[in-house]
């Protein structure tokens, strides 16, 4: 993405003085800004419902990872990153002798092995500041985070002093709950952004003490001017294993403010007790506090008291509104109140349930050959695929706070959807193949083309058999004209009433006017029949006029977003 076409007209030394560690940084971003660069890039073509399954599968998979619908917490978030980053190199600027003086103090606290020592150049005041973030694991914190440092570059590098500054680092606590071990993954990390240096191996050798670590940590954090560093799954620190809450609050809090190190500590409600003292003293809570990222509500919109013709959205209509646009199934449906509440009982409003379940159910429509999204499908993958996580479902469902409680940590097992994909994937491809033996290849162009005109696959299935067997040397136009003419006459039997109880009584049709092929050209330009009607005057292949159109995949030019 290009930076400038993000930036607004905002002066960075007007704010920050001459410091060149924040005038390297890109631009800041105003609101419209921040939800184009946070937006997903997964783009949604109608004439993709025209696709094999195999490849509209392959499409809905792309979701879980290329689908982001903004959101006002997402927004808080990269405001609260923009200032932190910026903020904590106040205190560290090259220009003015701030970092030198840094680096000296720390130089001595080393020579003389001591916290407490007689500066020659006292160091200035730490800027920096610290955020916690809490929530149940799917809530979209990690995601979150990744996108929003994608904006900034993690290494710049200033050739006229020779510094290298390091813009964030990011670490993940390790699940044996050791301090020592953080350490050594702050080393790792710093080694994968510059490429060039060894710190891990070095650290790892020397067998340093964790106090020690800690020492070159902040020594590091100087020399590279680290911006920002996230800590993620911080509730995997154990107080007991890494010596005590104390100890890991004053390992987070010196770093902070004494390498002026801006953090984020991220995790699950269970690291509320590792954070609680933390959040109430005043000296450590300086800075944003804490957020906590709860699941999606399912609350209708309503009427702004103030402005009674605007209607305020709730978060859970309009990420589901945005995200029930793409829908490779060939039958598009609407999202009524009945689908999203349903869609709600079976996710509880978790984003990454959310966006799965929807996955999920297309993949399985698209398989079976329903090709439309229901309530019971909905319940029928819940049922079968969300299965380790209907523990937690239920507690959450029940609003019980002791339930709930067994469940803090509200861990969400992962959702194999790339195994079901493939599974899914290998089944709809066979399936395929033998309508194409057995059918030839515009069965599953008929079935599609039919299907996206709102008529079930139930209704057409057996009536496209009968024409292909009928007409099997015609080509798609002239069959989906037969089609189409059965399909509106009002003689023909629709095929599912031959499986009806002989007992029960038929319900009266309702006649329809059949409309005459010279009256195709009067439909909508939309319509199929007007399409036929054009292609013939103009004496081309309706084909080609759908692809110039663009109400068709093109098959020699697949171009996929």
């Amino acid at each position: 993405m290009n930076n400038n076409e993000l930036s607004i007209d905002t002066t960075i030394i007007d704010i920050y003085g001459d410091n060149p560690l924040i005038t390297a940084l890109p631009p800041i971003l105003d609101t419209a800004s921040i939800i184009k660069h946070l937006r997903g890039k997964l783009k949604f073509k109608p004439e993709q419902r025209y696709l094999k399954p195999v490849g509209r599968i392959h499409l809905v998979a792309q979701l879980p990872h290329d689908f982001f619908q903004p959101l006002t917490k997402h927004l808080e978030l990269e405001q609260k990153i923009s200032i932190m980053i910026r903020q904590g190199y106040v205190s560290r600027n090259f220009v003015n002798g701030d970092r030198q003086r840094r680096l000296q103090s720390e130089f001595q606290k080393l020579k003389n092995n001591s916290e407490s020592v007689d500066y020659q150049y006292a160091p200035p005041e730490s800027t920096a500041t610290s955020l916690s973030i809490l929530g149940c694991s799917g809530s979209g914190k990690t995601t979150t985070i990744n996108k929003i440092l994608r904006y900034y570059p993690q290494v710049i590098k200033h050739h006229a002093p020779g510094l290298t500054q390091i813009v964030y680092l990011k670490i993940d606590c390790p699940h044996d709950s050791s301090l020592r071990n953080l350490c050594l993954n702050f080393f790792r990390a710093v080694d994968l952004a510059l490429g060039n240096t060894n710190f891990e191996h070095r650290f790892t050798r020397n067998k340093l003490n964790v106090n020690a670590m800690l020492q070159e940590m902040k020594i590091i954090a100087n020399n590279y001017s680290i911006g920002l560093l996230i800590i993620d799954e911080i509730q995997h620190l154990s107080t007991k294993k890494s010596g005590g809450a104390e100890l890991i609050l004053n390992f987070f809090v010196t770093l902070v403010n004494v390498a002026s190190i801006p953090i984020i500590m991220v995790g699950t409600p269970k690291a509320s007790a590792i954070l609680e003292d933390d959040l109430r003293s005043a000296r450590r809570s300086a800075g944003f506090g804490s957020l906590l990222w709860e699941p999606m509500r399912n609350e209708a919109p309503v009427y702004n008291s103030e402005f009674p013709d605007q209607v305020i959205t709730s978060e859970w209509y309009a990420f589901t509104e945005k995200l029930w646009q793409y829908q490779w199934v060939q039958q598009q449906t609407e999202l009524t109140d009945e689908l999203r509440n349903t869609w709600y009982y079976y996710t509880q409003g978790i984003l990454d349930l959310v966006v799965k379940l929807f996955c999920l159910v297309q993949i399985h429509a698209i398989t079976i050959g329903v090709e439309k999204i229901t309530s019971e499908l909905f319940k029928k993958i819940y049922e079968e695929q969300f299965r380790p996580v209907h523990d937690i479902l239920d507690a959450l469902r029940s609003g019980n706070p002791s339930r709930i409680a067994r469940y803090s940590d509200l861990t969400i097992p992962q959702i194999q959807i790339e195994q079901y994909v493939q599974q899914q994937s290998l089944k709809a491809e066979l399936k395929t193949e033998s309508q194409d033996k057995k059918l030839g290849p515009h069965y599953s162009t008929l079935m599609g083309m039919l299907t996206s005109l709102g008529y079930p696959s139930s209704q057409t299935d057996l009536r496209i058999k009968s024409v292909l067997k009928k007409y099997p040397n015609e080509n798609v136009q002239t069959l989906l004209q037969y089609l189409l003419e059965e399909l509106s006459s009002t003689t023909t039997e629709d095929p599912s009433v031959k499986n009806k109880n002989s007992d029960s009584i038929a319900k009266p049709r309702k006649s329809r006017k059949i409309m005459k092929q010279s009256e195709w050209i009067n439909t909508e330009d939309t319509d199929l029949r007007n399409f036929f009607s054009k292609a013939q005057d103009q004496e081309v292949d309706v084909y080609e006029l759908l692809k110039s159109s663009h109400y068709l995949f093109n098959p020699a030019n697949p171009i996929l977003h």
